[in-house]
């Protein structure tokens, strides 16, 4: 670990014309973009006072697609995915248009077209895309649709922006620093091993039901860290906060009041029961010794069909429990034991908190305690006070954060991947 970073000087705040430059001279080569420096940084500029905008009281989130409309796929070819609806007219690029249409164009869905007019940055119409290219982030087995390698400028929330190339971030404004990285907490190496006994489970299930196929790690570990991904998009896309806690065991833990617990039966548990059926699913349609997330992208069935979008709506139990005062807590297997729980003020507070500058912790900072609002400093408390405990933190800006204990540290990851 290093903590070299505790006395270095206040970072310089990062703009749009920085995240221009960046966005130039780490595009590739090869593929030089179709819009000029001078407008790129007009549309960052414009895109960043949007994200500052409401239009009633719904906060402005929405995708600038850089492109012109007769350079996309012909209509009529869904495989594509994407469907131009041209305006008669253009309309001037501005913010005060841009807050007016971004809540008919929603961020999961939709884009606004910009190019190029006589010099000047033009909204041509809408561009509808579906959800498919949300399925990396989403947990789904299909990598998404590439229909275009031209600019996307994704808009967030306050303050936050990213232009994204064929899917994979190029540079972001994200809290005033200029993110030229990820942050994926779900593929570090250090999470998996909270669930270790859980997977272990259903693998030995798997063997003692069946046995004709060996169970790979990968597989359980990757299927629910499918279902979590979805999860968290959902609590991100209600645009409210919320405080997950995980912990080994189905009892409540000391220093935790329930408001609203479950009675433990089979439906609390329908997670468990969900991937050993569709484990047994993904065997059913191979024939090797042994499956793996390999065999799990590349397998397709009514079955598994059915299970998956099953499991994918568990997700959804998970974040719409998350919507009211209080935490979720679940059991390390994704059981419900119930939510509204308050974490009590009498559980000690860790004297620091580390912040994780990588997705292993390897690197860190620390952190003022203080600096956090009430459902952070609550996630620490606990963590510190059960260390095989796992807290993931929702902000009400759309901020993820993952706090665990490590070597005796409460830490804490940002999980920076924002669609």
């Amino acid at each position: 670990m290093s903590d070299s970073d505790a006395s270095s000087s206040p970072r310089e705040l990062a703009y749009p014309p920085d995240l221009a430059r960046w966005t130039v001279a780490h595009w590739p080569v090869q593929a030089p973009m179709q819009i000029s420096f001078a407008l790129l940084q007009e549309a960052l500029e414009i895109a960043f006072q949007a994200s500052m905008t409401r239009e009633e009281a719904r906060q402005s989130r929405f995708r600038l697609l850089l492109m012109r409309a007769d350079a996309l796929p012909p209509q009529g070819a869904s495989s594509d995915g994407v469907l131009p609806l041209r305006f008669d007219r253009s309309r001037p690029l501005d913010v005060d248009e841009l807050r007016r249409l971004a809540p008919s164009t929603p961020f999961e869905t939709s884009l606004i077209g910009v190019h190029e007019e006589n010099g000047a940055l033009r909204i041509w119409g809408l561009a509808h895309s579906g959800p498919a290219w949300l399925s990396p982030t989403w947990g789904g087995r299909d990598l998404g649709p590439i229909w275009t390698t031209d600019p996307i400028v994704h808009v967030n929330g306050p303050g936050q922006i990213a232009v994204r190339r064929a899917g994979i971030l190029v540079g972001a404004l994200e809290h005033g620093a200029l993110v030229d990285t990820t942050i994926d907490v779900l593929a570090s190496n250090w999470l998996p091993t909270h669930f270790d006994r859980a997977r272990e489970e259903i693998r030995s299930l798997h063997a003692a039901g069946r046995g004709a196929r060996t169970v790979e790690h990968s597989l359980v570990g990757r299927i629910s860290q499918n279902m979590l991904r979805r999860c968290i998009q959902l609590v991100r896309s209600a645009q409210h906060g919320g405080l997950v806690l995980l912990r080994d065991g189905a009892q409540t833990s000391a220093g935790l009041r329930l408001k609203y617990r479950f009675e433990p039966d089979e439906a609390t548990r329908r997670y468990h029961a969900l991937l050993l059926a569709l484990i047994d699913a993904v065997a059913n349609t191979t024939s090797s010794p042994s499956i793996d997330w390999d065999t799990f992208v590349t397998s397709h069935s009514v079955e598994m069909d059915r299970l998956e979008k099953a499991v994918f709506e568990w997700s959804r139990v998970i974040a719409n429990l998350a919507a009211i005062d209080g935490a979720v807590v679940l059991d390390k297997s994704f059981g419900v034991i119930g939510f509204g729980a308050e974490v009590s003020a009498e559980l000690p507070t860790p004297t620091r908190v580390w912040r994780a500058l990588d997705r292993e912790g390897e690197r860190r900072r620390p952190e003022d305690v203080e600096a956090v609002g009430t459902r952070h400093r609550a996630a620490y408390r606990f963590v510190n006070d059960h260390p095989d405990a796992l807290a993931i933190v929702f902000s009400h800006d759309g901020g993820v954060t993952f706090v665990a204990s490590q070597n005796g540290d409460v830490v804490v990851w940002e999980q920076v991947t924002r669609p």
